[in-house]
């Protein structure tokens, strides 16, 4: 018993100091890669040069990416780049944790989000929306309806010209691009004040669809759900020239302004092309009438 006893205490010592190294070392053990800071929204105005951010911890051997989340195109790879856009490039300064994407001259297009990727076990992305407003809709001088295209192309929105609208309500516009003296429009963009919109955007409930034909281009925007944030000046804006646009006010109380659909037409000196039409169409929630 007395044998036993000096075992047990002779040993207790040295088993405590051997559990103290065992976990001052599990602690002392790298932990694998990790992003510091949080995910933030960049904003920029079209034609500067937008730095979206991307810090990662403890990379080791693993490798940053940075991805386009719309079509998953790879734009670079550690220090490589694989996009054929040469304003695209990563800034990795010797030494640090920063692997910042460098987007030289971006334009609307340029907008949406973006994805830095480190391959790990498992993988880990961190989001980075890119917002880039549109410099000549952001000027508050800037006049739409004086951008009249000398190429025989009319741009219209069909509808009112300024309308007022339920919230929860699904707002629905379509522009016309009218060009019959050329073959028409490559992309057309949908402005909320000075911000394109994208389909993707955080908002979610957007929908855009494009049709082409001979003669005529048609798109169709659609915001489903709508709140008194979505007030404001829509424009629709082909690459061809020319601009259409309107106003919309979202009411927030249980009273809906009335509204027609009709058009709008006006008429300009003989500096160029004499039509613009504005307006828009909408499709209003069905309400009970009130007793």
């Amino acid at each position: 018993m007395q044998g036993d006893k000096w075992f047990t205490m002779s040993y207790i010592p040295h088993l405590t100091l051997l559990l103290i190294f065992a976990t001052a070392g599990c602690r002392s053990w790298p932990s694998g890669p990790a992003f510091l800071g949080s995910a933030v929204n960049v904003t920029v105005s079209e034609g500067t040069h937008a730095f979206l951010p991307c810090r990662v911890s403890n990379l080791g051997d693993k490798s940053v990416t940075w991805l386009r989340r719309r079509n998953l195109h790879i734009i670079t790879a550690g220090l490589l780049t694989y996009s054929p856009d040469d304003r695209y490039r990563v800034l990795h300064p010797a030494n640090t944790e920063e692997w910042t994407l460098h987007i030289k001259s971006a334009q609307p297009g340029d907008g949406g989000w973006y994805e830095c990727q480190v391959n790990s076990d498992p993988k880990i992305t961190r989001p980075v929306l890119l917002i880039v407003q549109d410099k000549r809709f952001k000027d508050p001088f800037y006049k739409h309806e004086l951008e009249i295209p000398q190429n025989g192309t009319s741009v219209y929105i069909a509808g009112a010209s300024e309308v007022h609208i339920q919230q929860g309500s699904v707002l629905a516009m379509t522009c016309t691009v009218d060009h019959t003296d050329q073959e028409g429009p490559r992309s057309l963009a949908w402005y909320h004040g000075a911000t394109r919109i994208q389909y993707d955007s955080p908002r979610g409930g957007i929908a855009i669809k494009t049709e082409k034909t001979g003669k005529r281009t048609v798109s169709r925007l659609m915001l489903s759900g709508v709140t008194p944030r979505d007030s404001g000046r829509y424009t629709c804006r082909p690459d061809t020239g020319g601009t259409a646009a309107i106003t919309v006010h979202v009411q927030s109380g249980a009273q809906n302004r009335p509204n027609e659909d009709y058009a709008v037409w006006v008429h300009y000196p003989p500096a160029g092309p004499a039509l613009a039409r504005f307006g828009v169409g909408q499709i209003l929630k069905s309400q009970a009438a009130p007793k």
